[in-house]
């Protein structure tokens, strides 16, 4: 009832007032009002503020600048017209962000007042033009039109009075390599260097609430001196100021200006060494090697400052990066999986970054050399994919800017519920036409393997030799070897002798390579036992070294029938795959185009298919896939996975299917497929296996289903950029039906 009282008695005022102004319109001009009260009462006393002008804002997926000013007030109290004006725009559809604007002033965050139509005049400390919002406790002021916001509370402008006499603090001064997260620690610099600085402006007592002690910054700044200060060596342009907020940039540059990692709406860090549009950084390599001090300098509108000096030391760049670690083993673990690399020797060294993908296309670090320090070469993922996933590994040294190495060649794995279980051996290791120091021969081979109910483990051959994996524990082995010849030798002695055991006692080969017979029968180091590895393992004799094709067609009545397919093009190039002949029992299953030998087939005390030219270098992923068909039903009487149509691929059974887009920004959609009725759970884990966001947790029906991800924590926060796993469960309460993947 007061607040009716209040709104009738303001619209019979602001009515008188209409007509007043009428009838003085023609006598008194508009005059604009650069200094204006307060819109809640006492109107011409100082208030507190909780939120300052150009603070960070977290409540946008990429954040944003806050445009105004917020004046607290308990919720349910009257907003009063700060300039006499006119209603330009009411929305009070808006919820929480319901609002009224009034020439270039606007009311955020109220009940507008229903008394009030667009283009109604109104009286400043008079007109009531709402109340504030419940659940808000302030107003927000925003001074100026969208686009062209200004700061509010400016000496002789803006609010008035206004009393400030609290000094903003610095907080805290970081250093980080240029435009990365890499901390540089003991304040040792190297290189292109981000200034970092947390700052909090105080616009009211000790005691206040945590909102008014909190808020950003008008002013900010940095000088760098010599180790004494008595001389400036550096001073960025205007005097070393940096950032100064008259009015609003765009919000595109807002993670330009803040360091997102640490900002939020209660936090405000500033990247001072950037312009406000652009990147920038300061350049400690323009200064000799020694001890100096940064000075970074902060001030609000009523000229109180704070200045906080840091003492750096600054280092001759270290630009030699370790040496490229080398894989050993990814395979399958107790409820998870196990990465396992020789350890690096270098006495810089400071750890490993580990990535994984699951398309060889998009590469995510997992863990960082945070978790995976020096002494630590062996790694433990407690996870069940039910899918295939790649690793490839770097080696970072502890110099201030880190030098990160080559990667690892791709290695890969699967776990889960899968019917059979294979290794692919990593025989590749020339240079030579392939060129690079990394390969990917592995993902290759292993991509499809899932479709065919086989799952894997990875390890380059040095593993095979050094008993690190067990030829032996698994159904088949998958050996690469490219384009290996005899500097790099396609299958030593030892090779051999492992194989053979494998073998002859029941195992199945899957092998590949251009130079294999060559190697083993005509080159200068090929031994009268290479030649009968050759003839007794893989059932082949050696014909000539260049076959000078790219074509194979499968042989009438053998595995491979019916396939024709291109080779030895891409990634590299094959210039002599081998022509063989079968023996012992073998038979051809490829020939190429002159009908020369390409390939033979085996089946006996083991199994063999020996391919004469690199797998990898199959021209098209569908004749991989073939062709490895082939092979699953040749080992395990797998006889191919039927390829439903679109409408019903994905509901004959419960799957947690590939979300979109990967990566993503601001948002993701997660799809899974249930072939019955059940109860859903699905849930967002962080990268060392916290809860963050549960998405679902009810009945669903049977088909597909997709739910969007806004990339926000169950509080509602942002999360921090990084890799994220979903867990899907998924449980029919009358059939008992369960599953789960991850």
């Amino acid at each position: 009832s007061a607040f009716i009282s209040d709104v009738s008695e303001n619209i019979m005022r602001a009515m008188t007032k209409y007509l007043i102004l009428l009838m003085m319109a023609a006598v008194i001009p508009a005059v604009a009002q650069t200094q204006f009260p307060w819109p809640v009462t006492p109107f011409n006393s100082s208030q507190l503020i909780t939120g300052s002008f150009c603070e960070y804002r977290s409540t946008s997926v990429n954040g944003h600048f806050h445009n105004g000013t917020d004046i607290p007030k308990a919720d349910g109290s009257p907003v009063y017209a700060c300039k006499n004006g006119n209603v330009s725009t009411i929305d009070g559809n808006a919820g929480s962000n319901s609002y009224v604007r009034v020439n270039d002033l606007a009311y955020v965050h109220i009940i507008p007042n229903p008394a009030l139509s667009v283009g109604d005049p109104v009286i400043a400390s008079q007109t009531i033009v709402g109340t504030i919002y419940p659940g808000q406790g302030h107003v927000h002021l925003t001074n100026g039109f969208s686009g062209a916001e200004k700061i509010s509370i400016l000496p002789n402008s803006g609010l008035t009075p206004y009393d400030d006499p609290w000094s903003p603090i610095i907080r805290y001064v970081l250093f980080y390599q240029n435009n990365t997260s890499n901390l540089l620690g003991g304040n040792v610099l190297s290189g292109p260097v981000d200034i970092v600085v947390k700052v909090d402006e105080r616009n009211g007592p000790n005691g206040s609430s945590s909102s008014v002690l909190n808020n950003g910054t008008y002013k900010i700044g940095y000088k760098v001196f010599s180790a004494d200060t008595s001389t400036v060596v550096f001073e960025p342009p205007n005097n070393g100021l940096r950032f100064q907020f008259d009015t609003k940039p765009s919000n595109s540059v807002v993670n330009t200006v803040f360091y997102r990692p640490l900002s939020s709406t209660s936090s405000h860090v500033y990247q001072v060494t950037n312009n406000v549009n652009s990147d920038n950084f300061w350049n400690t390599a323009n200064h000799a090697p020694g001890e100096y001090v940064v000075m970074v300098f902060t001030e609000d509108t009523r000229f109180n400052t704070d200045t906080m000096y840091v003492p750096v030391t600054i280092e001759e760049q270290d630009v030699t990066a370790p040496a490229q670690p080398q894989m050993r083993l990814v395979s399958e673990a107790v409820n998870g999986m196990r990465i396992f690399w020789q350890a690096n020797t270098e006495t810089d060294l400071l750890g490993y970054r580990l990535y994984f993908s699951f398309d060889n296309q998009t590469w995510n670090l997992f863990r960082g050399e945070n978790v995976l320090t020096d002494v630590v070469n062996d790694t433990i993922i407690p996870q069940i994919l039910n899918r295939d996933v790649f690793f490839r590994l770097s080696a970072v040294d502890d110099a201030p800017v880190p030098n990160e190495s080559v990667v690892t060649d791709v290695y890969g794995m699967s776990n889960g519920n899968f019917d059979h279980k294979v290794l692919i051996v990593d025989g590749f290791d020339r240079r030579n036409g392939w060129g690079q120091p990394f390969h990917h021969f592995v993902f290759t081979t292993g991509v499809m393997l899932k479709d065919f109910g086989i799952s894997f483990d990875s390890a380059p051959n040095e593993s095979v030799l050094d008993g690190t994996v067990d030829l032996s524990a698994y159904e088949a082995v998958f050996w690469i070897s490219g384009d290996e010849a005899e500097v790099d030798e396609s299958f030593s002695a030892d090779e051999q002798n492992l194989i053979r055991n494998y073998v002859t006692n029941g195992g199945y080969l899957f092998v590949s390579g251009s130079e294999i017979a060559w190697d083993l029968a005509a080159s200068d180091s090929a031994t009268a036992a290479d030649s009968m590895f050759l003839a007794e393992i893989l059932k082949a004799e050696f014909v000539t070294d260049d076959a000078d094709q790219t074509v194979a067609d499968g042989v009438s009545g053998s595995i491979f029938d019916g396939i024709s397919l291109n080779f030895g093009l891409s990634p590299y190039q094959v210039s002599a795959p081998d022509v063989i002949a079968p023996v012992n029992g073998a038979s051809a299953s490829l020939t190429y185009g002159n009908g020369d030998v390409a390939a033979i087939q085996y089946s006996g005390t083991g199994k063999v298919v020996y391919l004469a030219f690199p797998f990898e270098t199959i021209a098209t992923a569908d004749d991989r896939t073939e062709i490895m068909a082939r092979v699953a039903e040749f080992f395990f009487g797998i006889t191919g996975i039927d390829e439903p149509d679109a409408a019903t691929a994905t509901i004959r059974e419960f799957a947690l299917l590939p979300n979109y887009p990967n990566p993503f920004n601001p948002s993701t959609t997660l799809q899974f497929a249930l072939p019955q009725s059940a109860t859903v759970e699905l849930v967002i884990f962080n990268a060392i296996g916290q809860p963050v966001r549960k998405l679902l947790n009810e009945a669903k029906i049977p088909g597909n289903h997709t739910v969007v991800w806004d990339g926000r924590d169950d509080s509602g926060n942002l999360l921090s950029s990084g890799v994220f796993f979903a867990r899907f469960a998924a449980k029919n309460q009358q059939s008992g039906a369960a599953y789960q993947e991850t």
